[in-house]
């Protein structure tokens, strides 16, 4: 207990230092802001001015533009904080990690490896995407971390803890729903089946979470279903399953074509895009092509969620050798002692996925899924340890884990290098910005690749982004008004384009071009 204390003190310390040196290249270079985390902002924006009508929405998770509305409230510049709020969800998580570990991996080398990995994988996720998706991950392993303890069927509060928590993570990520309502339902129903009824200790406790989750949750629901004049948990599934239509081709809405932002105070049409491209509704039952096109996207999805899960094969390597160990040697295991709260933690892994597997998987989308498999994997060989050749196995897990490593250094290279290259774009194009005033509440539009900076343009003086100008007609920039046009190369072959503003920011041009 008193190395795992040390080893402990010593994580936190990393994390301190990690967060500090990735707050001072954020905060320095001014690092850029997407268009998911510009859509947070600005519904924030509007809870914090009380403009319930547009800051209600279906699409983006309503947690975190709740937090950013309090920031905004506070007087905090909200881009910061989305960068503050990112570090301290990992400290978090990080912390609660080191408990949940602890519970499985009591051998003291397991448990350092384990923790090693999340502390990389936590850092570089808090230094990635301004999105809520690391927040949703941290609550649901907090949930796993109540549900599972010994604790959770005698202690009174723990229950309504693991409800609250776990709508949290609905409120921070609302396809949480979909693997919180499969987990516990699916987890209630095994219990009816074992003991005829929810009497036992642990269906009680289960229920009253389940219970306070779904009433939480409901509450939530009720309002946007309000706002949407129909019964709707979230409006981004359908809208993804159109994206995802054997007859839609084309890249993101916003990123192909050119779009109205839906009120007066947005930003863009990305701030509320659910009902853009509902011409590409399908079924999956419609006909031959649409059910072929669906087990293709499922084919596509599948390997796209090993891959995340473990790109170079060598963990996967790892947890095969270690399930073909205990399973030669299952004789010896039947009076083995170890937590079986570990079999719960698998059912919810198997459930998350589930609903990204017919459209598409991001590495972010299933961050909880990537972190519970790096649980199970040292979990696995800790069990299949007792059983090897310390001498011929030591090496050669050291090896196979270093194997594993070696690309996500790779890729953190990778990401250093090229943020060493973007941090001094991003900061050029900062430091330049008062050049572009006249930018002020004007309406603009984007000429392919330019999307990033629009959004910057879109925060700094509240533009009015139209999309990206995919069709290249004149006609269609007139259509809404559009005045500016953001390019990142030249376009002298287009005539009714003058050039309002050039700037060599990083050895990159970056256009302003006015519309006749």
């Amino acid at each position: 207990m008193m190395q795992q204390t040390g080893f402990n003190r010593l994580l936190a310390g990393l994390f301190i230092i990690g967060a500090t040196v990735g707050l001072y290249f954020q905060f320095s270079y001014h690092k850029f802001l997407n268009n998911d985390t510009l859509s947070y902002i600005n519904l924030a924006e509007r809870y914090a001015a009380g403009d319930w009508q547009h800051a209600i929405n279906g699409f983006w998770s309503p947690l975190y533009c709740w937090i950013l509305c309090i920031c905004k409230l506070a007087g905090f510049p909200l881009l910061p904080c989305c960068y503050i709020i990112n570090f301290i969800v990992a400290g978090l998580g990080l912390y609660i990690l080191c408990n949940l570990a602890r519970r499985y991996l009591v051998k003291p080398l397991f448990y350092y490896a384990f923790n090693g990995y999340m502390l990389l994988l936590l850092l570089f996720y808090a230094m990635s995407a301004l999105t809520p998706d690391l927040m949703a991950a941290v609550f649901c392993i907090w949930v796993l971390r109540l549900v599972t303890d010994k604790r959770f069927e005698y202690n009174n509060q723990m229950p309504w803890w693991a409800g609250t928590i776990a709508a949290c993570a609905y409120f921070a990520k609302l396809y949480s729903i979909v693997p919180l309502h499969l987990f516990m339902g699916g987890w209630l129903l095994l219990l009816l089946i074992k003991y005829r009824s929810f009497k036992s200790k642990k269906g009680t406790s289960l229920l009253k979470a389940y219970g306070l989750f779904i009433l939480l949750s409901t509450c939530w629901i009720v309002v946007i279903s309000l706002h949407e004049g129909k019964p709707v948990i979230a409006t981004a599934g359908p809208f993804n399953h159109n994206f995802m239509s054997p007859d839609y081709d084309k890249e993101y809405p916003t990123d192909a074509d050119l779009y109205a932002p839906p009120f007066s105070a947005a930003y863009n049409a990305h701030v509320n895009p659910a009902h853009l491209l509902d011409q590409y509704d399908w079924s999956v039952f419609g006909n031959a092509r649409n059910f072929n096109h669906q087990v293709k996207l499922i084919k596509q999805s599948t390997r796209e969620l090993i891959r995340n899960l473990d790109g170079t094969g060598a963990k996967w390597l790892v947890l095969l050798f270690s399930l073909l160990i205990l399973a030669f040697n299952r004789k010896k295991l039947v009076n083995e002692n170890y937590d079986r709260s570990i079999h719960t933690i698998a059912w919810f892994f198997v459930c998350y996925p589930l609903l990204y597997l017919p459209l598409f998987i991001l590495d972010r989308y299933i961050l909880t899924c990537i972190i519970l498999f790096h649980l199970f994997l040292f979990f696995v060989a800790q069990r299949a340890w007792n059983l090897l050749n310390k001498k011929i196995f030591t090496p050669a897990l050291a090896l196979l884990l270093l194997l594993s490593i070696y690309p996500f250094l790779t890729l953190g290279l990778q990401k250093l290098t090229q943020a060493s290259g973007d941090y001094q774009y991003q900061k050029n194009f900062y430091q330049q910005l008062p050049q572009l005033s006249f930018l002020t509440n004007q309406r603009i539009a984007v000429y392919p690749y330019a999307t990033t900076e629009a959004s910057q343009l879109s925060y700094y003086f509240h533009c009015r982004s139209y999309g990206t100008w995919g069709d290249r007609q004149y006609q269609s920039l007139k259509k809404f008004n559009i005045r500016y046009l953001i390019a990142k190369k030249e376009l002298a072959r287009y005539p009714f384009l003058h050039i309002k503003k050039k700037m060599l920011l990083a050895e990159v041009a970056f256009y302003v071009y006015e519309i006749e």
